[in-house]
C-alpha cells in the first residue's frame, strides 16, 4: 500500500513557492487539491466493503505557457518522494476511434511505463507493495542469491501505482468545438467525450492486460490550457465610421476564473466541465515576477549553468544588472519562464564553448554589457592555498611547513 500520509496544503504551498514564483493564489488552489487527493487515496485504500469511499475532484487550471502550471505538480510529488507517477499528455496528440493519431487507451499505457520506470529508479519502493512471500529466491553462477519479485506480485504494484496516478491533460483549450466549423466541432466534441469516459473513472480503457486493469476512479486528472482567446481575446473592430466608448473594446477576462457557462461558450462540452470542480488561474509573468525565478527559484536556469561552468574547472557569476536584462528579454517574448533558459542559452553557449579547455579556474563573470554582445570578464581566481594564505596565514605556514618536511622526506 502507497504510504499516503497526511500532508496539509500549506505545507504542499510552500514546497511549490520554493521553484514558481508570482502564482501564490492558484498555488494554493493546486496545493489543497493535491493535499485532498493524497488523502482520498488513502481514505479508499483502506475502506471496508460497506464505507463510501471519497470522490475524486478533478482540476482545471487556466493560464498562459511558462507559468509553472506542470511544474507545480511535479515539484511536489519529486518533493515528497511518492511512488506516484505523473506523466504529461498533450491532448492535440490524441485522436478517436476512426482518425489518425495516437489512440485515447494509450494514456494508461503512458502511466503504467511511467511507473515502471520509478520502480527501476527507486527500487526501495518494493517494500510498499509487497511482502516476503512474493520474492523467489535465485542463486546466479557466481554463488550469489538475489530476491527476484514474483511475476503476480509486480503487476500488482504496477497497477496499485497507476490507480492513484496523476494524469496531467495539457492544451486541453486545443479540442474546443466551434459552431463555425462543424466538422471541426463533431471532431473536437467526440475527443471531449472519450476523455470524459476515462476521467469518470473504470477499467478496460487500456489496449494491453496491465493497462486495461487500471482503475482510472481515483486518478487525479489536471487538464491545463492557456485559453488564449478567452482570458485575452482580441478586441472587436471598430463599425466604420463610428467613434464611441463601447465599440473596439476587448472581451477581456481581466482577473479570476471564467465561469462554467463562459468556458462551455469557449468550446468544452459541459459534462467534461462537471467533471473539473476545482479550478484556478494561473497569471502572465512580470519582469520582476522572472527575475525572482532566476535569483530565487530552486529550478533557476542559473542554477543549472553554474554546475556546467564548474564541471569546465570554472566559476560563473552573473551580475544583478544581466540577470535583469536577461528578464527583460525573456518578459519581450511572452513565453513566461521557458524564455529565460531559451535566452541565457543563446547567451551562455557559445561562452561556454569558448572557455571550457581554455581556461581553468577562471571566474567567468556575466555583465548587462555581456547580454547584450559584449564579451565577458575572465579573471584567474586564487587557488585553494592561495585563498588560504589570505583567509589565515598562520595556518598556511603550517600546511607549508609540512609539505617542506614531505618533500625532504621524499628526496632521502
Amino acid at each position: 500500500m502507497i504510504p499516503f500520509e497526511h500532508v496539509p496544503p500549506r505545507r504542499i504551498a510552500e514546497i511549490i513557492k520554493k521553484s514558481i514564483v508570482g502564482q501564490d493564489e492558484p498555488i494554493e488552489i493546486v496545493a489543497t487539491a493535491l493535499s485532498a487527493h493524497f488523502d482520498r487515496c488513502r481514505h479508499n485504500m483502506r475502506i471496508i466493503a460497506k464505507e463510501k469511499p471519497i470522490q475524486t475532484d478533478n482540476l482545471l487550471i487556466l493560464g498562459p505557457t511558462g507559468t509553472g502550471k506542470t511544474e507545480s505538480i511535479r515539484t511536489v510529488v519529486r518533493e515528497l518522494d511518492l511512488p506516484v507517477p505523473v506523466i504529461v499528455v498533450a491532448v492535440t496528440s490524441l485522436s478517436n476511434t476512426g482518425y489518425h493519431g495516437k489512440n485515447m487507451p494509450t494514456i494508461l499505457e503512458d502511466l503504467v511505463e511511467e511507473a515502471h520506470r520509478i520502480i527501476k529508479k527507486h527500487p526501495n519502493y518494493y517494500a510498499y507493495f509487497t511482502n516476503e512471500s512474493d520474492f523467489t529466491i535465485k542463486e546466479k553462477e557466481d554463488g550469489r542469491k538475489v530476491k527476484i519479485i514474483n511475476n503476480d506480485a509486480a503487476t500488482r504494484m504496477i497497477i496499485e501505482m497507476c490507480n492513484h496516478g496523476i494524469i496531467i491533460l495539457d492544451e486541453i483549450d486545443k479540442i474546443r468545438y466551434s459552431a463555425n466549423n462543424q466538422y471541426e466541432a463533431v471532431y473536437a466534441k467526440k475527443i471531449q467525450y472519450e476523455l470524459l469516459k476515462i476521467i469518470e473513472g473504470g477499467t478496460g480503457f487500456g489496449v494491453d492486460e496491465l493497462a486495461s486493469q487500471v482503475d482510472t476512479s481515483n486518478i487525479l486528472f489536471v487538464c491545463m490550457g492557456a485559453f488564449t482567446d478567452l482570458l485575452n481575446p482580441p478586441p472587436e473592430p471598430s463599425p466604420i465610421g463610428f467613434v464611441g466608448e463601447n465599440v473596439g473594446t476587448s472581451n477581456k477576462i481581466s482577473a479570476g476564473v471564467p465561469t462554467t457557462r463562459q468556458i462551455a461558450d469557449f468550446g468544452l462540452v459541459e459534462e467534461l466541465l462537471g467533471r473539473l470542480p476545482i479550478r484556478c488561474r494561473y497569471n502572465s509573468l512580470s519582469v520582476n515576477n522572472l527575475y525572482k525565478i532566476l535569483t530565487e527559484s530552486a529550478i533557476s536556469p542559473v542554477i543549472d549553468f553554474e554546475l556546467l561552468f564548474r564541471e569546465a574547472k570554472n566559476e560563473l557569476t552573473i551580475d544583478k544588472s544581466a540577470l535583469r536584462e536577461i528578464a527583460r528579454r525573456a518578459n519581450e517574448v511572452k513565453i513566461g519562464a521557458r524564455g529565460l533558459r531559451t535566452i541565457m542559452g543563446d547567451i551562455l553557449y557559445p561562452i561556454l564553448y569558448n572557455t571550457d579547455g581554455v581556461y581553468t579556474n577562471h571566474e567567468i563573470r556575466i555583465t548587462k554589457e555581456t547580454v547584450n554582445g559584449e564579451k565577458p570578464v575572465i579573471k584567474r581566481l586564487p587557488t585553494p592555498i592561495e585563498r588560504l594564505k589570505e583567509q589565515d596565514p598562520a595556518i598556511w605556514e603550517k600546511v607549508m611547513e609540512w609539505r617542506r618536511e614531505r618533500e625532504k622526506k621524499e628526496n632521502k
